[in-house]
């Protein structure tokens, strides 16, 4: 059967338990160790590499300036320059360089294994594994909204892009997949805009929540649900974060499983993943789902498809 992994970014442990949600309350959860790298806190395209190769930043290459790839090689090496920069420094000057020269980073890739190399695995926008134009569309949003953008469009923005996410990963359920995994970025872009406005952001952890629970109730005999996080967000309501600066990283990672065990560490989930997938990995040789595809070359070569 199949294992999804929702990789919640900045699902926060004390703001699920602030909120009282429920939703990510599964079987066994609890604090996800995560760490920094390049900065002072958990930095996303190096944790979620992490997380799916089970190895460090060193290791896996993406780390510092490999966060970021650029096809002009002055802006790569710039962009090395400016690898332990904080995030919103790099953010800026990000856009400061596409405004004036056109050229767009890439979110960088590891060349190393990761869990999403089975034959029978999918992965769709995995920060530093698979594409990373989802997460990028999402930190063009979160600098939308400190430009003014209203709240209506914001959560019109954030929440199409996390249905078609959580989409996604209900439909793999539907197909020979051992495991799916998908990342979302709605809570960490949510934190950095309502860091300081508790119902809002609660809003949105509640609307997350649902497409949690849409996908836990898809699952059938066989299936599990993994959630992590690579770090939480601060805020300005939240007691512990008092003389913290707000709408930053926390160190409150978290997971949660329909099993009754969970990794325990970001670098503990490409074992755990790989322990129990091998437990549900689908047999399908006899089923014809390898059969091949017999495709009408030549009509599809007379419309222009192919050259």
């Amino acid at each position: 059967m199949t294992v999804i992994v929702l990789a919640l970014d900045a699902l926060d442990a004390g703001l699920v338990e602030y909120f009282d949600l429920d939703a990510f309350r599964l079987t066994s959860s609890g604090d996800l160790e995560t760490f920094a790298n390049t900065q002072e806190l958990p930095y996303t395209p190096e944790v979620w590499a992490t997380v799916a190769t089970g190895l460090s930043p060193e290791e896996h290459g993406v780390t510092g300036g490999g966060t970021s790839e650029w096809d002009n090689p002055v802006l790569e090496g710039l962009s090395r320059i400016s690898g332990r920069l904080d995030e919103s420094t790099r953010g800026t000057l990000g856009k400061f360089i596409r405004s004036q020269t056109g050229e767009r980073e890439r979110i960088g890739r590891t060349d190393a294994a990761s869990i999403f190399d089975a034959e029978d695995a999918a992965v769709h926008n995995w920060p530093g594994v698979a594409d990373g134009r989802p997460l990028q569309r999402a930190w063009d949003l979160m600098n939308a909204v400190a430009e003014g953008m209203p709240r209506s469009t914001f959560e019109r923005e954030l929440f199409g892009q996390c249905a078609q996410q959580f989409a996604w990963a209900r439909e793999m359920l539907r197909h020979p997949v051992s495991i799916a995994g998908v990342h979302v970025h709605a809570l960490d872009a949510a934190g950095h805009a309502y860091a300081d406005d508790e119902d809002a952001l609660r809003h949105v952890y509640v609307r997350v929540g649902e497409f949690v629970e849409e996908v836990a109730d898809a699952l059938e005999d066989g299936d599990d649900l993994l959630l992590l996080s690579d770090h939480g967000m601060r805020t300005e309501f939240y007691p512990p974060d008092a003389g913290e600066n707000s709408a930053t990283h926390s160190w409150r990672a978290y997971t949660s499983a329909t099993t009754d065990t969970r990794p325990e560490s970001v670098f503990d989930v490409r074992a755990w993943v790989d322990a129990h997938v091998s437990d549900t990995r689908v047999e399908r040789e006899n089923d014809g789902s390898r059969e091949a595809i017999n495709v009408p070359e030549d009509h599809l070569r007379e419309l222009g498809y192919l050259e």
